[in-house]
């Protein structure tokens, strides 16, 4: 028995993983349009400046270095600072505002320290004098109202278009998207909200794993947003190159200031976008999603903003749980209907047999398949569309020999057994119950549905290598691409594996008192 290769193209997982291995921590380079300082923690002495700060504060890099924080701080603000600090023993990042003295002059920045075990980052952003910071009073009435209108949504639709217009309107971003990662980290647009001059939707579209590689969505579970102000601008070092408190490059995964990787650049600029802001959506400690907004032109967005988004991300989060939660209780509650009929018949009949299948509508509707078969020590017993007992009996040797799982399902039997294939009409799908040792079992199988992706852009480019295998560059198209999926079934849903977990100890209480019977 062979396997064969993955008849789609939506798996492209090497490309997922090569960009997962990429390491973002370490870039060494932020954003231009703000200042790192690198602080040691009990001193506050600067160990490690941006080379920008000769552009921010009229001071090269190598004049902050060795410098204690307090000589550009007042007294005051100072005292605060360490305040907060020793309330603090751990902490991922502080938001605060701080006054520094610069050879030009006092400025304002809007500030986040993050804390490490060996040092602290301190971001530092201008506060522009002509910048308007958005009334906490305002901030609130427009949380509120998209709070109100989140509420009313029924679906998860109606919440995604929702959202995005909304926070459209707050932000003026030209493009604001839900976007929903799948069980293999694709990642497929369920609403989009636009200016009116772009030429191209994204709506409903599909884009490969390696669009949000591994370590970006890892960063994604610990970080509130992540921000491009401007992806043409060129990126600052950090001074010296090595951190003298760790021996080794600053980790800044967790910086906003943390700059663009080249490819990253690429793509944005092969999509028109120079500037971008992520935020995640996290559900039960797991990456949903994301909000993600493109912008043509370079766009900061405010503290006040960027804490709406964060604010708003943490609402849709807990609205598409509540809502995932309804359906699955809607669709426990009709599963739990065919679950007593087929208990109810399953002890009513002397033997297991006709238990389950004297009255074969039930068992198929609770695990939602066309065909079943029941191997048990008495023979094999069918029920509904069935494939040839050749294969069913092969099925079990294999399930016998590879599979470990009590309950194995999968919604691609040919990828893994390849004489399944000229019967993917009956048995795309398989679900098997394993009802006693050796090769007892109870399979259920599932027709073929033939599916079509529209990916944004060919998946099978998503990555494209020069020639001495090093260099790569990021697609230049996000056309809509069709993929035209076989081979599979319609995927098992969690609730019919519980159902049928619930089944198979039925079925073993069932074996149990037969045996003692004999």
């Amino acid at each position: 028995m062979e396997n064969i290769p993955a008849p789609t193209l939506s798996g492209k997982k090497g490309d997922a993983d090569f960009c997962g291995s990429i390491p973002l921590n370490f870039l060494n380079l932020i954003q231009p349009h703000g200042l790192l300082l690198v602080l040691q923690p009990r001193s506050l002495t600067i160990v490690q400046a941006s080379e920008n700060s000769q552009q921010l504060l009229g001071l090269a890099a190598e004049e902050l270095v060795k410098q204690p924080l307090e000589s550009f701080l007042d007294p005051a603000e100072c005292s605060a600072l360490q305040q907060k600090l020793a309330q603090r023993d751990t902490f991922s990042y502080l938001p605060l505002s701080l006054r520094l003295k610069t050879p030009a002059g006092s400025k304002t920045f809007s500030a986040t320290l993050h804390g490490r075990e060996a040092y602290l980052l301190l971001e530092l952003e201008e506060l522009r004098a002509d910048a308007q910071p958005m009334a906490f009073t305002t901030i609130y009435q427009e949380i509120s109202y998209v709070v109100a209108a989140l509420k009313e949504a029924g679906n998860l639709e109606e919440l995604g278009q929702l959202a995005t217009r909304e926070l459209k309107k707050l932000s003026g971003y030209d493009r604001i998207m839900l976007y929903r990662f799948d069980r293999d980290w694709n990642g497929s647009v369920l609403a989009e909200a636009q200016a009116v001059d772009l030429p191209d939707s994204y709506l409903g579209l599909r884009f490969p794993a390696t669009d949000v590689p591994r370590q970006a969505r890892e960063l994604y579970l610990h970080t509130p947003y992540r921000i491009i102000a401007d992806a043409a601008a060129p990126a600052a070092r950090l001074y010296p190159v090595i951190n003298p408190l760790s021996s080794s490059l600053t980790d800044i995964a967790q910086c906003v200031l943390r700059a663009v990787p080249l490819v990253h650049q690429e793509y944005l600029q092969n999509m028109g976008v120079r500037a971008s802001m992520s935020t995640p959506v996290v559900i039960g400690n797991q990456l949903w999603g994301l909000i993600s907004c493109h912008h043509r032109q370079a766009k900061q967005p405010s503290f006040e903003e960027r804490a709406t988004f964060e604010i708003v991300s943490g609402i849709i989060a807990a609205r598409i749980s509540a809502l995932e939660k309804e359906e699955s209780f809607r669709y426990r509650s009709r599963l739990h209907k065919s679950e007593l009929k087929l208990l109810e018949q399953l002890y009513t009949h002397p033997s297991l047999d006709e238990g389950l299948l004297a009255q074969p509508a039930t068992l198929l509707n609770l695990l939602e398949v066309n065909g079943l078969a029941l191997v048990t020590r008495n023979g094999l017993e069918t029920a509904g569309e069935v494939p040839p007992e050749t294969l069913i009996h092969q099925l079990i040797r294999w399930l016998s020999r590879y599979n470990k799982e009590k309950v194995f399902a999968t919604d691609s039997l040919p990828r893994l057994i390849s004489e399944a294939a000229p019967h993917r009409q009956l048995a795309s799908g398989l679900i098997a119950l394993q009802i006693a040792g050796g090769r007892q079992y109870l399979l259920g199988f599932r027709p073929e549905v033939l599916k079509t992706i529209k990916w944004g852009g060919n998946p099978n480019e998503a990555l494209n290598f020069e020639p001495d295998g090093k260099q790569y560059h990021p697609r230049n198209s996000f056309n809509l691409w069709k993929e035209q999926v076989e081979y599979t079934s319609h995927p098992w849903q969690a609730e019919v594996l519980e159902a049928a977990q619930t089944l198979r100890t039925a079925i073993l209480e069932k074996l149990v008192k037969e045996d003692i019977r004999l």
